[in-house]
């Protein structure tokens, strides 16, 4: 299955990994999705105030509009970013499907384990899907107000972590499709069924999406 991280101009820049920029319909503004072949994000970073050193790492899942919040004060490995974000996805989610009594306690545990146990072949390119940006936008207002009301320059993980949870527990909307949809409820049923997949496909998600020929392979890239 494909991992692919789509990251925005702000967020390569800034890891001064120098991406090379998704081809398409709309070069650098492509559509990106998760599907049964591919699970995708899209990353940005901001300043947590203006020209700060201390920035938060926003990433929000494709499909779900799932959004979780790394804090960050000096640039990371491609690597690092890979293995800090899964941690923190993951864990919130099943810390949400806990609290939400979606699953019992050890089903969820289970979950996790499966998501952790998934092969990845891991991508990155730079591009901005523009029909997340909007949310990225509104949860890095999110990021940026909590701060100022609270007088801090870093924003703390249980801080990042509590504006998260209640972020996916929000309505979200899709204007161009009319949708509207919690995100925790559509990554946890998303997420049981790509660890449940055998031949079958994920409903209602489109499947066999290819990619250009241009995107970074992580297995091609050490820093």
């Amino acid at each position: 299955m494909q991992l692919f991280y789509s990251t925005s101009k702000a967020l390569d820049k800034w890891l001064k990994a120098e991406l090379p920029t998704l081809e398409g319909a709309q070069k650098g503004r492509n559509t990106i999705v998760s599907d049964t072949n591919m699970f995708s994000w899209q990353l940005h970073i901001i300043d947590n105030r203006y020209r700060s050193s201390d920035k938060t790492i926003v990433a929000t899942e494709a499909h779900s509009r799932f959004t979780c919040f790394l804090p960050v004060s000096e640039p990371l490995s491609l690597s690092e970013l890979h293995q800090q974000l899964s941690m923190q996805w993951q864990q919130l989610l099943v810390e949400m499907i806990r609290a939400n009594q979606l699953l019992p306690n050890s089903d969820a545990v289970l979950l996790l384990s499966k998501l952790d146990e998934l092969q990845y072949d891991i991508s990155w390119v730079k591009n901005t899907d523009l029909s997340i940006n909007g949310h990225i936008t509104d949860a890095a207002l999110w990021v940026t107000q909590t701060l100022a009301e609270q007088k801090l320059d870093v924003m703390p993980l249980e801080l990042a972590e509590d504006l998260a949870v209640y972020l996916n527990g929000q309505v979200k909307r899709i204007k161009q499709r009319k949708e509207k949809f919690i995100p925790l409820d559509r990554l946890f049923e998303y997420c049981q069924q790509i660890t449940q997949l055998g031949d079958g496909i994920v409903p209602g998600l489109k499947s066999g999406i290819a990619l250009p020929d241009n995107i970074l392979k992580f297995s091609d890239y050490k820093k």
